[in-house]
């Protein structure tokens, strides 16, 4: 529950960040005529071109990509709201640094989307492309979202191997200690154990010398 509130603050200061779609009139393939424009705010070119050739084939047309015109092309789109006609869809994605621009025309059969000429169709333009741009948002926050939880597992697994390590260190230091306590009753022993050589060794020295006396005596 708390990741999906997270996801959604997320997507909603994300979509605050998107520009207003604007009209503008530009070159595509068939001249220059009206188009609806969004910047895509902190977006790869090449990945919103991916993701609208997927978007767009929910409205059932044949999308194809003009590569010498850097164009994409979607024939017969099914967009009832806007046309009871089939619908020509051309987008274009142009790279602003970080950013990517969208550009996009409809073709309503001789006659392109306007909102000076089609007031009540012009809407739903603007709702397939925010509906798009939530679609990119989306799609880029769950994409970092999964890059920082496997950075957050990363970093757990870290203070795990830490907390194994300290463990291991820990033992060792046990080991150590009982084994330098057994060194230090060793040395103790050790030096007892000379002490009774010593002693020993006196006395057999002090009999070595009474049997050479008694030896000596002998002769």
């Amino acid at each position: 529950m708390k990741k999906i509130q997270i996801l959604t603050l997320l997507l909603c200061f994300s979509l605050a960040s998107f520009a207003q779609i604007t009209e503008t009139t530009r070159s595509m393939s068939l001249g220059n005529n009206n188009s609806c424009s969004i910047l895509l705010k902190k977006t790869d070119k090449k990945e919103v071109e991916k993701a609208w050739g997927k978007y767009i084939k929910d409205f059932k047309g044949k999308t194809k990509f003009n590569k010498k015109k850097d164009e994409t092309f979607t024939d017969n789109a099914e967009i009832k709201e806007m046309s009871s006609n089939t619908v020509d869809v051309y987008a274009t994605f142009v790279d602003q640094g970080d950013d990517t621009e969208m550009f996009v025309w409809f073709d309503l059969g001789g006659a392109f989307l306007s909102s000076s000429t089609h007031p009540e169709r012009y809407p739903f333009a603007e709702k397939i492309i925010n509906d798009f741009a939530m679609t990119v948002s989306t799609a880029m926050i769950e994409d970092e979202l999964k890059e920082n939880e496997k950075m957050l597992k990363k970093m757990e697994g870290d203070l795990k191997d830490a907390e194994k390590d300290q463990k291991n260190h820990e033992d060792d230091i046990s080991k150590y200690e009982k084994k330098i306590e057994e060194a230090k009753a060793g040395i103790e022993k050790s030096i007892e154990d000379q002490k009774n050589h010593a002693v020993e060794i006196e006395k057999q020295k002090a009999k070595v010398e009474e049997i050479k006396k008694k030896l000596k005596d002998l002769k």
